[in-house]
Order: structure tokens, then sequence, then C-alpha cells
């Protein structure tokens, strides 16, 4: 069974188009094929960020048929998240510099006016650990990237 759709007065609604109305790999224009809706809830309010999505239809095309995304998409969310990065932070910061349990953590995000299940802070919690074990993996990846870049200029 689905989720029930949630409709909030206090949502505001933003537009979310591309960057480039042209293909990324064969520079041929980008079709726009349709439009949708993600719902995102942030330290800031509810937002409905309505998405414009293209394509490119020529056949020889590495990215033929793939969606192009709006690239301003990513700094609001994860991949299919409800909640922004910048939720997702603050659950990391008080979980681990504050060193608040899960029921403070919950209580927390209450007592700033978000609805939300103890579960649901318990997966943003998975999402910060995931993102900070990312950020530890690749960190002497980029290193040599930008002590590559600074040797260059």
């Amino acid at each position: 069974m689905g989720r029930p759709t949630r409709v909030l007065d206090t949502e505001t609604i933003i537009s979310l188009q591309p960057l480039s109305t042209k293909c990324l790999a064969c520079g041929n224009t980008a079709r726009v094929v349709y439009h949708t809706q993600r719902h995102v809830t942030t330290l800031q309010g509810h937002f409905c960020l309505s998405l414009i999505i293209r394509r490119c239809h020529q056949e020889s095309c590495l990215r033929y048929h793939r969606p192009y995304r709006p690239e301003e998409e990513g700094q609001w969310t994860l991949p299919y998240g409800e909640y922004g990065l910048d939720v997702i932070a603050l659950v990391g910061m008080l979980r681990y510099r504050h060193h608040h349990s899960l029921a403070e953590l919950h209580q927390a995000l209450r007592d700033r006016g978000m609805i939300l299940g103890e579960r649901t802070v318990l997966n943003l919690l998975a999402r910060y650990e995931e993102l900070a074990s990312l950020h530890l993996s690749e960190k002497s990846h980029l290193q040599k990237i930008f002590a590559n870049r600074t040797a260059a200029m």
C-alpha cells in the first residue's frame, strides 16, 4: 500500500529546471518529457519541488532516453529522500557532538515544529552515518585531486 498524499497549507512550491536545454553528451536539444514533484521538509519548512525533466532523443547518443534532472535538486535532499540535508546534518550534530539519545533527537526535532516518528529519526541518523563514512573514505582521493590542482596553478 502506498503512502497517503499529504497536503500541507504551509507548503511552498519551488520550480526547478535543468541548467542546460542541450544534451550533456551529444549537444542536441534535450526535450522536456515530463514534470514531477517532490515533497521535502527542511528546517525552514515544507517545500514542494516542481521538477522539469528532460531527455535526449538522439538514438546514437550515450544518454539516449536517460532523464536529465535539475542540478539544484541535489542541494535540497538525497535521492528518494523526504527530509533536507540540513535536517540530516542537524541529527548528526546532535547525536555525535552533543551525545543526544534517539528520544532526545526526536524531541529536538519536534521542538523545531517537525512532525515525524522515532523510526524516521533513526533513518535520518543512518543517512548521516552513510554520508560521513563516504566523506571519510574519499578523503585521501579528494586531497590528491586538490593537491594536483594547486600544483598546476
